[in-house]
Parts: structure tokens; sequence; C-alpha cells
């Protein structure tokens, strides 16, 4: 049990209480974890299995995971952690993934997020919402410590300057 310590310091995780909770959309207020801790992650999920011989953990069924500046939901999510087990150097969010940060969102089938270098991959018809634009592609990248973006593979990118993309410019009336 003693080595579990150092998972528990690095993760928070809290299993939701049955498959009616938590259905596509995220709480409305922060968990409490993180008004006490700012610095935690809160998982839920309908199961969680923890297998520290392989240094994985497994979320299924409706997946939110949560922290101060991010809020990810998915279907499943793998969480691999280093030797000691002490620290999360990845995670695979799998099945209908969405992020919601200030400014952004984004969505696609499967999105790997590397801990070191604060970096998101999103595969599976991505799509992300930066303010007002719109980015598609094939892969896209996001670097959370440099506010920058990657597209690979067929971009297309919708700047909308000024404009409120819920209600595309008229056309001028004929005179």
């Amino acid at each position: 049990m003693k080595s579990l310590l150092p998972l528990a310091a690095c993760l928070l995780v809290l299993i939701a209480g049955g498959p009616s909770e938590l259905h596509a959309q995220f709480p409305e207020a922060k968990p409490p974890e993180l008004q006490a801790h700012p610095d935690a992650t809160v998982v839920t999920s309908n199961t969680f299995r923890l297998d520290m011989n392989i240094h994985q953990g497994f979320f299924n069924g409706n997946v939110i995971m949560i922290t101060n500046n991010m809020r990810l939901r998915s279907n499943e999510m793998t969480v691999f952690f280093d030797e000691s087990g002490s620290q999360v150097k990845r995670l695979i969010a799998r099945g209908d993934a969405l992020l919601e940060q200030p400014k952004r969102t984004g969505k696609s089938q499967q999105m790997e997020y590397i801990v070191a270098e604060n970096k998101l991959i999103m595969t599976g018809n991505p799509e992300v919402i930066d303010d007002q634009n719109h980015v598609t592609g094939t892969v896209i990248t996001l670097f959370r410590d440099t506010d920058q973006m990657q597209v690979d593979g067929h971009s297309k990118v919708v700047l909308y300057q000024g404009a409120n993309p819920a209600q595309p410019p008229q056309p001028a009336p004929n005179r």
C-alpha cells in the first residue's frame, strides 16, 4: 500500500456513482479538491483499474478529467506512469474526446497528452475552435506552454476577423 502513496499525491481519483451521471457535459463548478489544492487533477469515471506492474491506470465510461485550466471528457482513458509510479508521463483519451480550455475547445476521436512537453496530440477527425477561429486537419498538436498549434495533413483554417461565426455576413442587397 505504501507504493500507492506517491500515486495519490500525483493523481486524485474519484469514481463516479453510476452510468446516468456525467453524460456528455462537464460539471458546472470546480470539484472541491481543486479549490483546496489548485495543482490537483480530478478524474471521474464509471470504472477504474490500476496495474502498477505495467505502470498504467485505466478509466472507462464517462471519463472526465478536470485540472485548474483544462477539462477533458472521453469514453476511456489510459494513464502511463513513470517507473516509480509517482509521476504521470502521458495519457491517452479515446472515444469522442472533448477538450475545454479558456478560449479554446477541441474534439477528436483520440487525444494524447505528453506531460513533459505539455503537448496535446489530437487524431481522428480533430477540430479546434480557438476564440472564433475553426481549425481541422488530420493531426492537430497543441503546445500548451507556448500557445502554439501545428496542423498536419489536409489542414483547413477558417479565420473570423471580427465577425461572429454563428451569424455569417449577409450578402448586400441588389439595387
